[in-house]
């Protein structure tokens, strides 16, 4: 495609004129469009790319935060909702390339594949020049959620956290299940496992059931991190 209209609009929208246009049209193009050719191998690193610029600005910004803190407000900044919210900000829903039966669906406004789209792009530009531009990309467009969240304090629950994560990609909740209880009436400690999908992913324990369950979600998003899936 070769719109050179379209993809100086494109470019305006995203602040980065690139020098290999191509994969810019790559990285808006559904697979819907063109099954070979599409965003979907960009999306992979731009995830990976993504967690390393987040991860570096908390750290470097924000190093007064927890590890528990970073964590949970990193999977905030990247998870679908906040990436598709970006995409809807900058107007990329008019400009991604979809097939026929994407448009029925109106699947180019879908929070999903706009959140795809974005990690597309912060791909593309990495590839294109190299990852300065990538982090003035991606903090430009999400450093307002970041500052939003840190200051509701929001990163500090991470029950409400793995919840958010686990309905975004699975659509159904976390299930805790009280393993133990231990000492006397006025001072037990509880232990708390967490599942997702019917899988242990997560062991807590807490002066009441509810720090319990904050500790296995805490547990339970450092090994999302690392592994990148429950």
């Amino acid at each position: 495609m070769r719109d050179y209209k379209y993809i100086e609009n494109l470019e305006k929208s995203i602040g980065y004129s690139f020098y290999d246009k191509d994969l810019l049209i790559r990285a808006i193009t559904h697979s819907s469009y063109d099954m070979d050719s599409n965003y979907e191998k960009l999306e992979f690193l731009g995830d990976a790319v993504l967690q390393i610029i987040v991860s570096d600005y908390l750290y470097e910004k924000h190093h007064y935060l927890s590890e528990g803190e970073m964590t949970v407000t990193r999977a905030y900044a990247v998870c679908g909702e906040t990436l598709g919210k970006a995409s809807s900000n900058m107007g990329l829903d008019k400009f991604i390339l979809i097939g026929s039966s994407g448009k029925k669906k109106k699947i180019n406004k879908n929070k999903s594949v706009m959140a795809d789209v974005f990690e597309g792009l912060t791909a593309a530009i990495y590839l294109d020049s190299g990852i300065e531009n990538a982090v003035e990309f991606v903090l430009r467009n999400l450093i307002d959620y970041i500052s939003e969240y840190i200051e509701s304090g929001d990163n500090k629950d991470y029950k409400t956290r793995l919840q958010h994560i686990v309905q975004d990609k699975y659509s159904i909740e976390p299930n805790y299940v009280v393993r133990s209880e231990k000492g006397p009436a006025h001072d037990k400690t509880f232990s708390v496992d967490v599942f997702v999908k019917g899988r242990l992913c997560g062991k807590g324990k807490g002066k009441s059931k509810k720090k319990a369950q904050q500790d296995a979600a805490m547990n339970a998003l450092r090994k999302f991190d690392r592994r990148g899936h429950f």
